[in-house]
C-alpha cells in the first residue's frame, strides 16, 4: 500500500481483495484513534478496475463503509480515467474557448490582435489536459475549427474564405507559416516529456510503480506494452513514439549500448549505424581499446561503412567512469524540450512542405525574417506575410474560389490582378509610391520587378532596416486604396495616404524611443520646486 497526498486528499492504491481491504480499514481506525480525527465514510471514494468481480467491490464497500463507488467527473482539472475515454469528457476545453470568444468582439480585431489571442489564450487552454492524456482526433478537428474560425472571421450566419490551408498556417515563421500550434502533434510532444520522466527519475513512485506493471522484465525503449492499458498510459505511450525519434545514447564505459539496434551515434538522423555482414561485435565497449580511453580505429573502420566510422571516432569518450546514459539529440544541453520535439513531430509532417531552397538543417528560410522583424505593428507583418504568400482576397484568388467571373483588375483594367499587381503595378499603387519618393528612400522602378512567387522577400532581402519598413508600409496603404475603391467609399485619396504614412511613421518613430508626444494630457504630473 502506497499514498500520494494531492490537495487536501489522500489516495489509497491497494489490489481489489477483501483482506487487503481489511487491512487499510485497520490503518485508518488507528489513525482516527491517534490522531482524534474522525473520517467521513460519505465523502469517500472508491475506483476499481474494470477487471474487478462485482461481488469483491461489494465487499470492500462494506469493509470500508463507502457508498460511492466511482469518482466525479474531474480531479483536479482532469477528467478521472474511468472507462472509456470518449470526446465527450473532454468537452470542457471546447465549452471554455466559447466562453472566452464570446468575450472577444472579431470583428474590431486587427489580426496581430487575432495572432495574440489564439497563441496567448486559445492554445494554452487545453495544454493541461494534453500533457497527460492523448486527446481524441475529434476533440482535436473541434478546437482547430474553432480557432480556425475566429480567425478567419466565421460566425453562425456566415462562413468566411479561408485564403490559405490550415496546414500551412501551423508552419514556423522560418518555414512560411504564422507559427500556429497542431494540437495533435503539441499533444505528442507534452506526453513525450512523461516518457523522458520515467526514463531519467527512475527511482520515483511513479516510474516503478508504471514499471511493476508495464514493462517489469524489460526497459521503456524496448519494451512491447499491453494493449487493454489505461488511458494515461496509452498517452505516455503516444509519446513515447515520438521520444524514440530523437533519443541517443550518450556513451560511457559502452557496455549498454548495443551497437546496432541501439540509436547512440550523433548526426542529423539514422543514429544507427549500417552493420557489414558477419560481424560479432555487440556491443560499444567492443570497439574501444581494452584497458584505455580511446577508440580502436582500425577495428571500427573494418566493421562499418567508412561514413559511420566518421561518425563513431568523432565522438569524445568520458576520462572518468561513467555509465551510459540516454540523452536529446535536439538539445545542446542533452534534456527533452517540448518545444523541440514539437519541432521534431512537424518537420516530419511537413517535410515536403518546406522550401527546398532553405540553407538550413531545419529547413527554416532566413529571408522569411525580413517579414517578421520589420519595424511595423503586427498587423502590417501579417499583410506583408499575405501578400508573400498569395493569400489576399486579389481578383485572381477570387476567380480561383469561383467568386467572380472576371480576374480583370477592376481598378486600372489593365491586366488580371494578382498580389504584385494590387500593390506595385496598379496605377493607384504607382501614384502613391511617386508621392512618397519625396519623403522616403523606395526601391527604384526597375528593381520592382515580378521574380515568381519570392518576389516580395527578393526585394525585402536588398533593402536596409528601415528602407524595408518604409516599403512594406507603402504597399499596405496602396491595398487599402485598392479596398476603398472596390468595396468602400472611394473617397480616400492619394494625398490623404501620403500624410497618413508620415504621420503613421512618426508615431512609430516616437513609440520606438519613448519620446511620445502626451497629445490628451494623460501623463503623470510632475511636481515643480522653486526655490526663493
Amino acid at each position: 500500500m502506497s499514498h500520494l497526498l494531492s490537495a487536501d486528499d489522500s489516495l489509497l492504491f491497494f489490489p481489489a481483495c477483501p483482506e487487503q481491504a481489511v487491512i487499510v480499514h485497520q490503518a485508518l481506525k488507528k489513525y482516527q484513534d491517534y490522531t482524534g480525527q474522525l473520517l467521513s465514510p460519505a465523502k469517500c471514494s472508491l475506483l476499481s478496475s474494470a477487471h474487478c468481480p462485482d461481488d469483491t467491490l461489494d465487499e470492500i464497500k462494506a469493509i470500508l463503509q463507502i457508498q460511492t463507488s466511482t469518482f466525479e467527473a474531474k480531479y483536479l482539472g482532469l477528467p478521472t480515467p474511468e472507462g472509456r475515454m470518449s470526446a465527450d469528457r473532454f468537452k470542457s476545453i471546447s465549452e471554455r474557448l466559447a466562453k472566452r470568444m464570446n468575450s472577444w468582439s472579431e470583428k474590431f480585431m486587427s489580426s496581430g490582435a487575432k495572432e495574440v489571442l489564439i497563441k496567448s489564450v486559445a492554445q494554452a487552454i487545453p495544454t493541461y489536459m494534453m500533457g497527460v492524456f492523448k486527446l481524441p482526433a475529434s476533440t482535436c478537428d473541434v478546437y482547430t475549427k474553432m480557432i480556425r474560425d475566429f480567425w478567419w472571421g466565421d460566425d453562425e450566419n456566415k462562413r468566411k474564405v479561408h485564403w490559405i490551408a490550415w496546414e500551412n498556417l501551423v508552419l514556423p515563421k522560418g518555414l512560411g507559416g504564422l507559427g500556429f500550434r497542431d494540437l495533435r502533434l503539441f499533444n505528442q510532444a507534452l506526453l513525450g516529456r512523461q516518457a523522458w520522466r520515467l526514463i531519467q527519475y527512475l527511482e520515483s513512485l511513479c516510474a516503478r510503480i508504471l514499471k511493476a506493471k508495464y514493462y517489469p522484465n524489460s526497459e521503456l525503449i524496448d519494451a512491447v506494452f499491453p494493449v487493454d492499458s489505461s488511458p494515461s498510459w496509452k498517452g505516455i505511450e503516444h509519446g513515447l513514439h515520438l521520444l524514440k525519434k530523437g533519443l541517443v545514447w550518450r556513451i560511457g564505459d559502452g557496455s549498454k549500448v548495443n551497437i546496432w539496434r541501439d540509436q547512440w551515434i550523433p548526426k542529423e538522423s539514422a543514429f544507427k549505424p549500417m552493420g557489414r555482414s558477419r560481424c560479432r561485435l555487440r556491443w560499444v565497449s567492443q570497439l574501444m581499446v581494452p584497458r584505455e580511453k580511446c577508440w580502436d580505429e582500425e577495428l571500427i573502420r573494418h566493421v562499418c561503412y567508412p561514413h559511420d566510422a566518421e561518425d563513431i571516432l568523432k565522438i569524445k569518450i568520458m576520462q572518468f567512469p561513467v555509465e551510459d546514459f540516454p540523452a536529446w539529440h535536439y538539445e545542446r544541453t542533452g534534456v527533452y524540450s517540448v518545444r523541440s520535439a514539437y519541432r521534431i513531430a512537424l518537420s516530419c509532417q511537413a517535410s515536403s512542405t518546406a522550401g527546398s531552397s532553405s540553407s538550413s538543417p531545419s529547413g527554416e528560410r532566413r529571408i522569411w525574417r525580413n517579414i517578421w522583424n520589420l519595424q511595423a505593428p503586427p498587423k502590417v507583418k501579417i499583410f506583408a506575410w499575405r501578400l508573400a504568400r498569395d493569400c489576399l482576397a486579389t481578383q485572381r484568388n477570387r476567380k480561383s474560389r469561383k467568386l467572380v467571373s472576371d480576374s480583370t483588375c477592376r481598378t486600372c483594367g489593365g491586366e488580371e490582378e494578382d498580389g504584385f499587381h494590387a500593390v506595385i503595378s496598379c496605377t493607384r499603387a504607382k501614384a502613391l509610391r511617386k508621392e512618397m519618393r519625396e519623403y522616403w528612400r523606395l526601391p527604384a522602378v526597375e528593381e520592382l520587378t515580378n521574380y515568381g512567387p519570392d518576389w516580395l522577400l527578393l526585394i525585402l532581402e536588398k533593402l536596409g532596416t528601415e528602407e524595408r519598413a518604409q516599403f512594406v508600409l507603402v504597399l499596405w496603404r496602396s491595398w487599402f486604396l485598392r479596398n476603398d475603391s472596390l468595396f468602400g467609399s472611394g473617397k480616400a485619396s492619394v494625398r490623404a495616404s501620403v500624410i497618413f504614412l508620415q504621420n503613421f511613421w512618426d508615431t512609430l518613430f516616437q513609440i520606438k524611443h519613448g519620446t511620445t508626444v502626451d497629445i490628451k494630457g494623460k501623463a503623470p504630473c510632475q511636481s515643480v520646486c522653486s526655490r526663493n
